[in-house]
């Protein structure tokens, strides 16, 4: 054969993709290979070189030549050899006809009956990066694209003239282009994809998967009970406008779950094992996870939170009332009304014996003290000095108590009807030691989780909560059960998916009932996403249209329609009722005051009568 227009071919199309590495099964001998060796060292691209003669060279082609860490490697491989065909099967098995590997497969006779025996039920892909050159003459070849948009999946193999190009001695050049694959990328070439049929795993939990298939389509397909599966219709509606585009057809396979160990079981198992190329529900890129599936793009945001109504507090606060102030401003404010009270006394004996005409008589130094007291609380005096100074006095006992009294009624008004009273119970282990009871969710996520999570507080809060119970069952409960359960009963906790719950609260809630709500993150809060098998070919292809689809907004007009995302309420949309918890310090005050004042009153009575009598005895 005259190979030095094939080997300059060879260097033309690697420097055309920019590959630095390249390997070669060939049946050639060292004197027909060396040119090619002269000329792709000159290039900097490194070369390995195998000959399919050798039959040590075969035992495990792709494991020892083809298994590499390299990010692109090109492969040529001459079809003319009589050991080809055990190159190509390898490659097949070990699904190595991928955008990692690019191939160029030469025939110096052109005999495309061999290429099609050799490739028809091979696992080629559509992501595929197969170029099959065949001689026209001595200097002219041909190039053509070859690919399967998926064997397995009813694909077709199929062959595209590409190119004509010119070789000789020193260089090439493109003499003719024979179809348009030059004008766009290949994948864009490959998006009709309607001779496929994807295998889609279907998730509904709502419903029995026993129903019918029809039963299941209609619900999945349509707008009613959004709130049901909302996730995983997310998922499907996107699912149907990239059928629109690419054309395939869908082969269902209904499932109830969303997994059974992180990463294996349920929906994301049909996906590890590869039983399923898509799935209608997203889902959060786990650890174990990532080692199967590529997330593509975000879909919706996935809370699972516990949900309870500030529980009532029997308990009495009467330090509501003393906190306004500390101790030493007290005292000392007690101390300056003490003052003021004596130095009213004095102010008013001054002006008995000095200005005889002001006063009528004297008040005693109790009396002058709860005229000090009456100012503080601003209920004025029944009695004041007449004199000038005596009155600035007075004044300036009200302006200081005026000020006082202004700052207190703030503090303890803004702290009895300020913002609703939030729970001190924030975290999961805190729920977990507290007395409130607890609710879950039926949804098998909400069970798996909480069976199998690693984290200590979950464990701890599965343990307190469900396994501690005479009927562990109990603590299962339909969204809606659950939802009114916390609005009658304050301090009930139920455990559910976010948006699920909102549903339901917007229902059947009162605002200022939403206003009371608290909120505790069950486990952290992150996006779903659309997952792909990590090595699945059509991975570039949906990644690039579910990217395009968030670009537009589809995504988020999706997630929007099915999933919400918080509770609308207003600030003034809640009444704030003091209980008797703040109230009962007033009254038991108040009532111990009448105590105390009766019982005073009595004992002065008692001493009244029995000065009386003495003194009857004394004058006769």
């Amino acid at each position: 054969m005259t190979s030095w227009p094939l080997y300059r071919l060879i260097v033309f199309n690697l420097l055309e993709i920019n590959l630095s590495n390249f390997m070669v099964f060939h049946c050639w001998s060292i004197k027909e290979a060396f040119p090619l060796v002269q000329m792709l060292n000159q290039n900097g691209i490194f070369s390995q070189y195998i000959d399919l003669q050798n039959p040590d060279n075969l035992a495990n082609v792709h494991k020892e030549y083809l298994d590499s860490d390299l990010v692109r490697l090109g492969v040529f491989l001459d079809l003319g050899c009589d050991k080809a065909e055990l190159v190509t099967n390898q490659s097949s098995r070990a699904r190595l006809y991928n955008q990692n590997l690019h191939w160029l497969l030469y025939d110096e006779a052109g005999n495309f009956t061999k290429l099609v025996q050799l490739f028809k039920a091979a696992n080629l892909s559509l992501n595929a990066d197969v170029t099959y050159v065949s001689r026209q003459d001595e200097e002219r070849f041909i190039l053509h694209d070859v690919y399967n948009k998926g064997s397995h999946l009813g694909g077709k193999l199929n062959i595209t003239v590409d190119q004509t190009l010119q070789c000789n001695r020193s260089h090439c050049q493109v003499k003719e282009y024979l179809s348009e694959l030059h004008l766009r990328p290949r994948l864009q070439h490959r998006m009709d994809l309607s001779s496929v049929t994807f295998r889609l795993a279907a998730l509904v939990s709502v419903l029995p998967i026993n129903s019918s298939e029809e039963e299941l389509l209609e619900f999945l397909n349509s707008d009613r009970d959004s709130h049901m599966d909302s996730i995983s219709r997310i998922g499907n509606r996107l699912i149907m406008h990239t059928q629109e585009i690419l054309g395939f057809k869908l082969h269902y396979i209904w499932c109830g779950t969303w997994s059974v160990q992180d990463a294996f079981g349920g929906a994301i198992g049909m996906l590890t094992n590869e039983s399923a190329e898509l799935c209608t529900t997203p889902f959060v890129p786990s650890w174990n996870r990532l080692h199967y599936v590529h997330p593509m793009t975000e879909q919706a945001q996935f809370r699972a939170v516990c949900m309870f109504r500030t529980p009532h507090n029997s308990e009495i606060k009467a330090a509501v009332f003393l906190e306004p102030f500390m101790p030493s401003v007290w005292f000392a404010f007690a101390g300056l009304l003490i003052f003021a009270g004596v130095l009213l006394w004095i102010i008013f004996h001054l002006e008995r014996h000095w200005m005889q005409r002001c006063l009528d008589f004297i008040p005693s130094l109790l009396s002058s003290c709860l005229i000090s007291f009456g100012a503080a609380c601003i209920q004025g005096s029944y009695f004041i000095p007449k004199s000038a100074g005596g009155r600035l006095a007075f004044i300036a006992v009200m302006l200081t108590s005026f000020l006082m009294y202004n700052y207190y009624t703030s503090i303890v008004v803004s702290t009895l009807l300020g913002s609703p009273v939030r729970s001190n119970i924030r975290t999961i282990q805190q729920l977990a030691d507290s007395s409130l009871d607890v609710g879950f969710d039926t949804v098998p996520f909400t069970k798996t989780y909480l069976v199998s999570s690693p984290r200590p507080d979950i464990r701890s809060l599965y343990k307190q909560k469900v396994e501690s119970k005479r009927d562990p069952n109990s603590v299962w409960l339909s969204p809606e059960e659950g939802v009114i359960r916390v609005r009658d009963q304050p301090g009930f906790v139920y455990t559910s998916e976010a948006s699920f719950m909102y549903h339901f609260v917007e229902k059947h809630y009162l605002p200022r009932e939403i206003s009371d709500l608290n909120e505790i993150i069950l486990r952290p809060e992150s996006a779903v996403y659309g997952m792909v098998h990590l090595n699945s070919t059509y991975r570039q292809l949906l990644t690039q249209l579910q990217v395009r689809m968030l670009e537009t907004g589809i995504t988020s007009k999706q997630s929007r329609f099915f999933s919400k995302t918080k509770l609308h309420t207003f600030s003034n949309s809640f009444v704030i009722q003091v209980g008797m918890e703040y109230a009962a310090s007033l009254f038991i005050s108040l009532l111990v005051a009448y105590f105390l004042a009766l019982l005073i009153l009595i004992l002065e009575i008692c001493w009244a009568r029995y000065a009386r009598k003495k003194f009857s005895t004394i004058i006769p």
